[in-house]
C-alpha cells in the first residue's frame, strides 16, 4: 500500500487568506478602542511602539491624547498598558526609538535606533519586539538588512485606513485576499482622534465583525505569527513514510527552533478517515478530520510525528 500524501498548508488551518491588524505609534485611543475591539473579536492585533515617546504612566498617556498637535499625541499607550496588551496575547514591535526616516540616517545611526528601541521594549515588557514597522514605510535593502538583525520580519507592505475608510472598501479589501489567497496587513494610526482617523470608529468594528464571519476563510494572527509562518513553511522539508491509517510524518527545518515556533498546518490526503490522532513523542498535537483530509499542526522539529487513523 503506498505512503499517503501530504502538504503543508498555504496558511495556518489551511485557510485561503490572512490578515494582520497593525497599529502604529502606540496612540491611546488604539488602547481604548481598537484593543475592546479585536479582543471582542478574539483577534490578535500588532502594536508598533516608539520606546523614547511612550507615556510612563496611565495618566500621561491621557494627557498625551488631548494634545493638539498630532506628533506629541505619540506614545500614548503607557508601558503598564502595553505589558497589559501583550499579557492577552497582542504583539509588541517596534517602530524605532524616535521615528526617524531611517533612508536619511547613515548606518549608524539606523543601527542605533533599532538596537535602542529593542532593547527598551525587552526591558520594560520582558520580551523583545519579534518585529519593526519603518517610520513613513520608509527603507533601504541596507535598512532592511539592519532591521533583520535585531527583527524576525519587517512590515513589507500594508494598507493604510483613514478618513475615506468604510465598511464596504475594508471588507472588498478583505474579500480580494481570499481571491487571490494572500496575506494583507492593514496599518492604522488614530481611530477617531489623530492623525489618519477614522470618520467613525464603528468603521472599524463593523469591519472586524464582517471578517469574524469569515474566519473558515481568513486568518486572523498577529503580524509576527503570520511572518513566521510564512517563513517557516517556506523553510520546511516535509517527508512522510508508512501506509494509509499509520503513518510517520517529519517536518524538519534548520531555522532557529526557539525563534521560529509558530505551528504549521500539515494536511494529510486520507479517504475514507472518521476519526484521527497525531502524537510527537509524548505529546498529542491538534488534529481535525474533514472531507477526506487530516489536519495536523505542529512546529517543524527534529522528532517524527505519528499519524493515526481510521
Amino acid at each position: 500500500m503506498r505512503c499517503p500524501s501530504g502538504r503543508i498548508a498555504r496558511f495556518a488551518g489551511d485557510r485561503a487568506a490572512a490578515i494582520s491588524y497593525t497599529f502604529d505609534d502606540n496612540l491611546r485611543d488604539q488602547y481604548t478602542l481598537a484593543v475592546p475591539m479585536l479582543n471582542e473579536m478574539g483577534f490578535k492585533g500588532t502594536f508598533f511602539v516608539i520606546p523614547s515617546k511612550t507615556a510612563e504612566t496611565p495618566e500621561e498617556g491621557e494627557q498625551k491624547q488631548k494634545e493638539p498637535e498630532v506628533r506629541k499625541k505619540w506614545g500614548g499607550i503607557s508601558w503598564p498598558e502595553l505589558k497589559e496588551i501583550a499579557a492577552q496575547g497582542h504583539e509588541i514591535g517596534s517602530h524605532t526609538w524616535s521615528h526617524p526616516n531611517l533612508q536619511k540616517l547613515p548606518p549608524e545611526e539606523v543601527d542605533a535606533q533599532l538596537s535602542k528601541a529593542y532593547d527598551a521594549i525587552q526591558s520594560r515588557l520582558g520580551k523583545p519586539p519579534l518585529t519593526v514597522a519603518f517610520p513613513f514605510n520608509a527603507s533601504t535593502p541596507e535598512v532592511q538588512a539592519a532591521a533583520l538583525k535585531h527583527h524576525a520580519a519587517y512590515r513589507p507592505h500594508q494598507l493604510g485606513t483613514g478618513e475615506k475608510s468604510t465598511v464596504e472598501s475594508l471588507n472588498k479589501w478583505a474579500d480580494r485576499l481570499v481571491t487571490e489567497r494572500k496575506w494583507g496587513i492593514l496599518m492604522a494610526h488614530a481611530i477617531v482622534d489623530g492623525y489618519a482617523a477614522l470618520s467613525d470608529p464603528e468603521i472599524l468594528r463593523a469591519h472586524l465583525k464582517y471578517v469574524k464571519s469569515r474566519e473558515p476563510d481568513i486568518w486572523v494572527d498577529t503580524f509576527a505569527n503570520v511572518a513566521r509562518y510564512e517563513r517557516e513553511r517556506d523553510e520546511a522539508k516535509l517527508t512522510l513514510s508508512g501506509k494509509p491509517g499509520d503513518v510517520i510524518c517529519v517536518l524538519s527545518s534548520t531555522l532557529d527552533p526557539k525563534l521560529y515556533d509558530v505551528p504549521l498546518t500539515i494536511i494529510i490526503d486520507a479517504a475514507g478517515v472518521s476519526s484521527a490522532s497525531a502524537r510527537r513523542g509524548s505529546q498529542e498535537l491538534p488534529v481535525r478530520v474533514e472531507q477526506g483530509s487530516i489536519y495536523v499542526e505542529a512546529s517543524p522539529g527534529e522528532q517524527p510525528i505519528t499519524i493515526t487513523w481510521k
